[in-house]
């Protein structure tokens, strides 16, 4: 069998410190009968003490039809080499496999960072062999059921692989989250869906296994769970905003997740959002720290102005083994009725979930014969009572929060790993407001003494509201 590879461009090209485009396009003819499309992109990052120039560059291919692939190395020095490629029945990390449709296609440049001149070099390639492979199946078994029993199920909703910037490979991410016990787990690689149909080959009976991807912008990052294909990520675009984005999630079923909303270059700065189109924000990031607590207030705010806002954490794991990245250590507990990708998406959905750091958890609530569980609204017809029971070998603060503040705190007593149960009376509800629980570590403040402490260091675990007086079908 004979290879003939043809050349369809190959430029170098010098860019400006002062280039302020965001993206720059280049398109070629692919012929007819091609077995592989594929590009090597190469620039120049040339980042050190003394030589502050710093550039990072993504590179994206598309064919007449869309989305092919996507490559980055944001954390890349020197010269940076990124390559994609794709034939009928195989690919390139980050690139997906499927027939080589002749006509048009489009190679993107995306300037993530440009902070001094650069260069770059983009070569555009075909090959053409004597026989095509037929193209393999990239179909995804969305009705696998892991446990068809309903339950509560931990799992992490932000990840990655080397599809993207990860530092292992989707078989590892997988292997690892089957190895820690996760009941789900999403893979957010950036940009790409690309990690779906090696995913739909590591369906097991132990990790129901989500379809997801991030969008990672100019303006900010968002997860996108349970979506069937790929969505349209570049929401800086004039014709296409993040409000676009988030419409098609939910026209396919799937839910949006705001991440990370204050992390520095990679926060959440799009302003036009309609936060009524988002249906989950990270209160938690494993990898934020002392950021968790704006995550927190902000969440607040928009409880408290009557959005419908899931709080949902997440690792952002790019290596599950080791470090702040090493996942487990934060998990997600969802109430889903049955353990698999649809189970899961519903239950986010219906807003029974919790944020652990360790303990297993419940809260309900009751106001006369009516009770309540998170994510569900009680009639304002007297006291409500709030119950929770925690799991955990450790004394802890129990924080009973009130429209964002705290109106109460009660302590579990210490060296009791067995199921306690706290109840909390509040005889002042006020109609439409919400109630929500943080369980933390029992430290002091020690230059304050007596003064309860607690931050993102001492959190163990973070509620989702129950509502007084709300209508929640709105």
């Amino acid at each position: 069998m004979t290879n003939k590879q043809d050349h369809l461009l190959d430029i170098e090209k010098h860019l400006s410190e002062d280039f302020e485009e965001l993206y720059i396009n280049y398109t070629v003819q692919v012929p007819e009968n091609v077995s592989k499309v594929g590009l090597i992109f190469t620039y120049q990052n040339d980042f050190s003490e003394t030589n502050p120039n710093k550039a990072v560059m993504f590179i994206a291919l598309f064919d007449p039809q869309g989305f092919r692939g996507h490559r980055m190395n944001p954390g890349g020095r020197g010269e940076v080499v990124l390559a994609l490629w794709t034939t009928p029945d195989d690919s390139s990390e980050g690139a997906i496999p499927g027939e080589i449709t002749p006509g048009e296609w489009r190679v993107q440049i995306d300037i993530r960072a440009l902070f001094g001149a650069t260069d770059y070099k983009l070569n555009v390639y075909t090959e053409t062999k004597d026989e095509i492979p037929e193209p393999g199946d990239l179909s995804f078994p969305a009705d696998h059921v892991v446990n068809p029993e309903p339950g509560w199920y931990k799992g992490e909703l932000h990840a990655h692989s080397t599809e993207s910037d990860g530092r292992y490979p989707v078989e590892k991410v997988i292997e690892a989250a089957v190895k820690y016990g996760l009941d789900f787990y999403s893979l957010t690689d950036h940009t790409t869906c690309s990690q779906w149909h090696k995913l739909a080959k590591l369906q097991n009976d132990s990790t129901a296994i989500i379809r997801s991807m991030e969008i990672t912008s100019h303006v900010g990052h968002a997860n996108l769970h349970g979506i069937q294909e790929w969505v349209n990520v570049y929401i800086d675009k004039p014709d296409w905003s993040a409000n676009d984005a988030a419409e098609e999630v939910h026209r396919q079923g799937g839910l949006f997740c705001i991440n990370h909303a204050f992390s520095g270059y990679l926060s959440w700065r799009d302003f036009e959002l309609d936060w009524n189109l988002v249906d989950m924000e990270e209160i938690y990031h494993n990898l934020e720290g002392c950021n968790n607590s704006y995550q927190l207030s902000l969440w607040d705010q928009h409880l408290n102005q009557g959005y419908r806002i899931v709080g949902v954490g997440g690792i952002d794991s790019h290596n599950p083994y080791e470090g702040i990245h090493e996942i487990g250590q934060v998990v997600t507990v969802i109430y889903a009725d049955e353990l698999s990708e649809k189970g899961i998406v519903e239950g986010l959905r219906r807003g029974q979930v919790y944020i652990s750091r360790g303990p297993e958890f419940r809260f309900t609530a009751k106001t006369g014969n009516t009770e309540a569980q998170m994510w569900e609204s009680l009639p304002s017809e007297g006291p409500v009572t709030l119950t929770l029971k925690i799991k955990w070998d450790k004394p802890l603060n129990i924080f009973i929060m009130k429209n964002g503040l705290i109106l109460d705190v009660l302590k579990t007593p210490p060296d009791n790993d067995e199921w306690q149960t706290l109840s909390y009376v509040d005889h002042n509800p006020i109609e439409g407001s919400y109630y929500r629980i943080e369980c933390h570590d029992d430290v002091l403040n020690l230059p304050y003494k007596g003064i309860i402490w607690r931050d993102h260091t001492t959190m163990r675990v973070l509620s989702n509201p129950i509502w007084v007086g709300r209508d929640l079908s709105e």
